[in-house]
This record gives structure tokens, C-alpha cells and sequence, in this order.
């Protein structure tokens, strides 16, 4: 099946609590729907938490040639996963959605009461706040690439930026990626990361428009 050429990078710290819980789903999801993908979890000792060095982490325990990185509280369909692989043969990277749904807590602690081959698009999440042009969540992208611009760049720290920082560097070096329409994500509620170090990135992702 296709699943066998993902590793999926996961960047991911626990905190006993809310991403705890969602983890351990949509890990259950992986088994259920992807059961033949490498799924290589990575971490990070760098406080605040780097999301970019631990998705580092992660690719570095990586044996396959198709890399899907994936935050540890992005649920998603098969079909669109699959299709999102079949796209690298026209691009060079993919985002396999276009519109990305924030579940409110009411309905990730159903979901997270529901199994987890459950197909996402089939329920009625009404009320949930829903936005697009997100870059990170889910991104397919071949190891060549991600190697080529040296990962992530692992100066972010705490919440924001490195995920504008790797399409900028991607879009420059590798080449231009899509998104696949008519596809969602669905991110499950957890309290809202610390943004005191945000400043901080946003000045390094001002370095990466000035390149």
C-alpha cells in the first residue's frame, strides 16, 4: 500500500494532560489507517519547546524517502493522504488540505470517545472555527527536499513562525508546492501555547524575506 513509503514525523512533548490524551488518538488513528507508515517521533530539550528541532529529531530516525510531517493533534482522512503522496509526482512538496478545522473541547473529547478509523469528513463539527492557508498541520515532502534546505530551522523556539520559515525555504531552493482541494484537517483542542518568545521568531522570519 502507499503507507509504506511515509515515515511520519512527529513533533511531540507531552504534558500529561489534554496533548497527552489527543496523542494517544490519533496514534490509534496512525494504526488504524496508516498502519504500514514508519512513524518516528521526535523531541526537543530546547525550552521553550522547538517544534523545528524536533521535527529535526524525528527525520533523523527516519528510513523512508517520503516524509510526512505531522503535529500530534492533526486528524485527517486516508484518501487525501494517499492522494497528497500521489501529487509528488507533479510537485515538488504537498499540503494535503486546504481549509484546517479547530475543534472546540465539547468536540474533541467526543471524538476522542469515538474509534479512531472514524471518517472525519462524514461528522458534523458545527460551531468549530475554521481558517485556511495554514503551512504546517500535515506537509508531504520528499527527504531530498527537506534535506536540501537543512530541515527546519531550529533557532524557533516556542509557538510560531518555523513552519512560514520552511515554505519560504522551500519555495527557494526546491520549488513550488499545492494544496489538494476539496481536503480539511481537523486539529483537536488544547489550551493555547505560551506566545512570549513569539517576537523572537518573528524577527528570524524576517531574515528569510531579506535573503
Amino acid at each position: 500500500m502507499f503507507d509504506e513509503k511515509i515515515s511520519v514525523l512527529i513533533p511531540f512533548k507531552s504534558d500529561g494532560g489534554y496533548r497527552e490524551k489527543n496523542w494517544q488518538w490519533i496514534k490509534r488513528r496512525y494504526e488504524a489507517l496508516l498502519p504500514n507508515a514508519e512513524i518516528c517521533i521526535g523531541n526537543s530539550d530546547i525550552e521553550p519547546f522547538s517544534r523545528s528541532a524536533a521535527i529535526n529529531d524525528a527525520a533523523r530516525k527516519a528510513t523512508r524517502e517520503t516524509f510526512m510531517i505531522a503535529d500530534a493533534d492533526i486528524s485527517f482522512d486516508t484518501k487525501q493522504i494517499e492522494l497528497g503522496i500521489g501529487a509528488l509526482k507533479d510537485y515538488v512538496w504537498v499540503l494535503p488540505f486546504v481549509h484546517s478545522n479547530f475543534l472546540k473541547e465539547d468536540q474533541t473529547t467526543w471524538l476522542l470517545n469515538q474509534e479512531p478509523s472514524i471518517t472525519m469528513s462524514d461528522i458534523d463539527f458545527t460551531g468549530c472555527h475554521t481558517c485556511t492557508g495554514i503551512n504546517s498541520q500535515i506537509v508531504i515532502v520528499p527527504r531530498q527536499y527537506f534535506e536540501k534546505v537543512g530541515g527546519f530551522d531550529e533557532r524557533f523556539k516556542g509557538w510560531g513562525c518555523e513552519d512560514d520559515a520552511f515554505l519560504m525555504a522551500m519555495y527557494k531552493h526546491c520549488g513550488a508546492n499545492t494544496r489538494l482541494d476539496g481536503f480539511s484537517t481537523w486539529h483537536l483542542h488544547h489550551p493555547h501555547a505560551s506566545m512570549d518568545n513569539y517576537g523572537n521568531n518573528l524577527s528570524i522570519l524576517q531574515d528569510f524575506y531579506l535573503k
